[in-house]
């Protein structure tokens, strides 16, 4: 008769969640998480193939997670609400920020892969659909930068802004860097 299960997914999930928004995904091995449960390494590979199908599920999550932040309606403006999004998710999400934006050197194509998901929400806005690509991945690279800047003061506690705070400062520098791209576009 099998041995039965002492973990079940769910918990060996959250318990590699809550690794990977303190230390990192780098932190996640399966001799780090049997030790986190009070186990040996053995339950973990009950519910999963690997390591790094565990850590794939992982960012899934972390990623469906960033982008419910950046979907929320805090104004008519797809691009205001992506800014306002990524600094309430380094907001509610500190650690977890910290952990994707900040921790994750080895980890480049994580980066990279929340910022096409914010390139994705981006191009959903029909106001830009008639622009040159090279003009609005420029755009997003100012935005993403200033808002991804703005978080990351919100993440380590050195600014702690209301939303409406967020707001205006996201609009002041947006509309900085839209007013310089659309004359550079021009020209």
């Amino acid at each position: 008769m099998p041995k039965k299960a002492i973990f079940n997914k769910e918990q060996i999930f959250n318990k590699a969640f809550e690794i990977f928004e303190k230390e990192g995904l780098n932190a996640i091995t399966a001799r780090n998480l049997g030790k986190a449960l009070k186990a040996s390494p053995a339950p973990i590979y009950a519910h999963y193939d690997s390591i790094t199908d565990l850590k794939v599920e992982l960012i899934e999550h972390a990623r469906n997670r960033f982008l419910e932040y950046l979907k929320k309606p805090f104004s008519h403006l797809i691009f205001l609400n992506i800014g306002m999004g990524i600094c309430a998710f380094a907001r509610e999400n500190k650690s977890l920020f910290s952990s994707i934006f900040l921790r994750e050197q080895s980890f480049d194509d994580l980066i990279r892969q929340f910022r096409d998901t914010t390139k994705n929400e981006i191009n959903k806005d029909p106001r830009f659909s008639e622009l040159p690509s090279d003009f609005k991945d420029d755009l997003l690279l100012d935005c993403w930068t200033y808002a991804h800047g703005l978080a990351t003061l919100i993440a380590t506690g050195f600014f702690e802004p209301t939303d409406k705070e967020i707001k205006e400062r996201l609009l002041k520098g947006a509309a900085t860097m839209l007013y310089k791209r659309l004359d550079d576009f021009k020209k």
